[in-house]
């Protein structure tokens, strides 16, 4: 960024100031995401000919994002997206004394194309920017590759602003040997926005109590190929799942985690079959252990890829061949092919769901972290059905792109989310337009 000299002399410029100074006064704000907009600042140069400037920025009607003339601009909150759209040459004096009447904090993003002088514009705006220490970067394609990634982007502003009006609910306490995978409630609410309820387990066990004949067991069975379980322990899984989407109605829950382990150690009951009852058949999200993580992970994957997850132990890796195998009792119904009702792994005791999956494209993706920062995904193939009776009823061996040592050397704790199909990119793309 230049010599220690050269940044003395340019910390002073109105410019730098400016921008440094609304930095500062954002730092000590929450980050919550007050519905975000994505806002793109177009500058042509007043000796273009005359349309060009109407036939550029019409084709950006094809997206949701906002047009704002330079002159009608005003920063509103930290939290926006503002794009800077080079749409000609001869614009460089305009944008830079745009950004001393408007400073928005960096990295400032500018968008170029192929066509009239628009690279060789921000490439000087970008020069110039940077001689001053302000973060700058330059996304450049042709126009309709550009108009498809806005278009992109306002999807990820949509999921952003989802997120933040979203609230997931912790009924219990996540499992002990969870010990990796607490997060900072504060600092997630700062970075995502979503909102966490903490419901005493004894709320789902009252609640199943009182739920009536509605047990959802009859269908459950009937669509079976194999049933071990008695009819009265289907009954009472039943009632835990109706207990489970009361409450979650109730409290207008868009994700929920419940702390299975100890509802099945008081009550004989495992939540299984009513977590991948609440996935088929709801909006809401459902993750068991209390693994908020894991939990966050299946509700924003589900935003990103359209597709329910299937959240699962990694219980063995094979680094020669670069396969794993992902296991666990609550796979939603929806995502097998067939299923068998069997009983809970660990203990042998209620219901426990084995599927089986077509072999085909899926993804697996976790987001980590005190704040939910850290992500790794790969995409893959699903190889092979398992049925191995020292491990969770569902089982899958899969084919990753991404090398397996991640498991061994730097995963982000135990629990991994699967979705059907490729979206290994779009998420990256995801996170990396997050920042």
């Amino acid at each position: 960024m230049g010599s220690p000299s050269r940044f003395a002399l340019t910390i002073s410029d109105p410019l730098t100031a400016a921008i440094h100074l609304i930095n500062r006064t954002f730092i000590a704000e929450p980050c919550i995401f007050f519905s975000m907009k994505l806002k793109i600042i177009p500058f042509f140069s007043p000796l273009s000919p005359e349309g060009t400037k109407e036939q550029v920025i019409n084709q950006f009607s094809l997206t949701k994002a906002e047009i704002i003339e330079p002159t009608d601009f005003q920063f509103e909150q930290k939290t926006d997206k503002n794009y800077l759209f080079i749409g000609t040459g001869g614009t460089e004096n305009i944008v830079a004394e745009f950004l001393l009447k408007n400073p928005i904090p960096p990295p400032v993003i500018i968008l170029s194309y192929d066509l009239r002088n628009s690279l060789p514009a921000a490439m000087e705006i970008r020069s110039y920017l940077e001689q001053r220490d302000i973060e700058t970067r330059i996304v450049h394609s042709s126009l309709p590759d550009l108009i498809q990634m806005i278009s992109e982007w306002c999807v990820f502003v949509e999921i952003l602003n989802q997120l933040e009006a979203s609230s997931i609910g912790i009924i219990g306490q996540p499992s002990s040997w969870l010990i990796a995978s607490h997060v900072n409630v504060a600092m997630v609410k700062n970075r995502w926005g979503f909102t966490t309820k903490q419901l005493p387990l004894d709320t789902l066990i009252e609640s199943a109590k009182s739920t009536g004949k509605t047990d959802h067991s009859d269908s459950f069975k009937q669509s079976s190929t194999s049933c071990t379980p008695t009819d009265d322990e289907l009954r009472k899984a039943g009632l835990v799942a109706q207990a489970l989407i009361d409450l979650v109605r109730k409290h207008k829950l868009n994700a929920v985690t419940v702390e299975c382990f100890s509802l099945l150690m008081e009550t004989s009951v495992s939540g299984c079959f009513a977590l991948s009852l609440l996935n088929d058949i709801m909006e809401s999200t459902a993750g068991c252990e209390g693994d908020i993580p894991a939990t966050f992970t299946m509700m924003l994957g589900r935003m990103l890829t359209g597709q329910l997850g299937f959240m699962s132990n990694v219980i063995h890796v094979e680094e020669r061949e670069n396969t794993a195998i992902f296991a666990h009792c609550t796979v939603p119904m929806s995502l097998t092919e067939k299923y068998e009702i069997t009983s809970h792994f660990e203990t042998g005791l209620s219901i426990g769901i084995r599927g089986t999956f077509a072999h085909q494209p899926i993804t697996v993706f976790k987001v980590f972290g005190e704040d939910l920062s850290e992500y790794w995904v790969s995409d893959g193939v699903i190889i092979e059905n398992l049925v191995n009776d020292t491990g969770c009823r569902t089982q899958i061996r899969v084919k990753l792109d991404e090398k397996v040592d991640y498991f061994l050397e730097r995963s982000l704790a135990n629990h991994h989310i699967i979705f059907p199909g490729k979206h290994a990119e779009t998420i990256r793309r995801f996170f990396s337009f997050v920042g």
